[in-house]
């Protein structure tokens, strides 16, 4: 069983953007890719995006297969995955507590953030996903709690907590930053 550091941030802080300076060194796994996975084969859905349109019980069996696959991968992991999850309106945690039975092993979490008026644009050009255009107070809301949930996860389980400011333009230092956090997470 190796370690493994959280990254979790808002749609379109830039999560993807910058775990992929690390993707050479580290493993990289999307709980949304081992949810997506199941999903398809039990015929739940056609698309990644349709998760989050499942029943919560249907998303908490897929997220527990997923956890369960996840906490077992050895090595040093960087694991990409929400901190909530948006269904009409409410919010669910991307990681509930018994989910973390399955994750022995975290050493870290690293929430990514950016400017309101920098996720909305970035919301608006990704044509890779199906998203919502939300109003800007339902993005700062959604800022508000996801940063309160990465800090639940790190005093819970008792690890540290780097945040990662991804304004545009500033790509090249916040993947640094990225990776000054991930050496001092995995002991390096």
């Amino acid at each position: 069983m190796g370690k493994i550091v959280f990254v979790i941030g808002s749609p379109g802080a830039g999560k993807s953007s910058i775990i992929s300076a690390v993707k050479k060194k580290y493993s990289v796994v999307t709980v949304g890719d081992f949810m997506e996975k199941a999903g398809r084969a039990k015929r739940l859905i056609k698309h990644r995006d349709e998760i989050r349109y499942l029943t919560p019980n249907q998303q908490k069996v897929l997220q527990a297969d997923a956890f369960r696959q996840i906490g077992k991968l050895p090595g040093e992991v960087v694991l990409d995955t929400h901190a909530t999850v948006e269904q009409h309106g409410r919010f669910y945690p991307g990681m509930a507590d018994q989910m973390l039975r399955y994750m022995k092993n975290i050493v870290g979490v690293v929430y990514v953030d950016a400017p309101v008026a920098d996720i909305l644009k970035r919301r608006k050009v990704d044509k890779s996903r199906k998203r919502e255009i939300e109003p800007e107070w339902l993005v700062e809301r959604q800022r508000d709690m996801n940063f309160a949930i990465a800090s639940y996860y790190s005093t819970h389980i008792n690890i540290p907590l780097y945040l990662i400011v991804n304004k545009d333009g500033a790509l090249k230092q916040a993947q640094k930053q990225f990776i000054k956090s991930l050496k001092d997470a995995f002991g390096e």
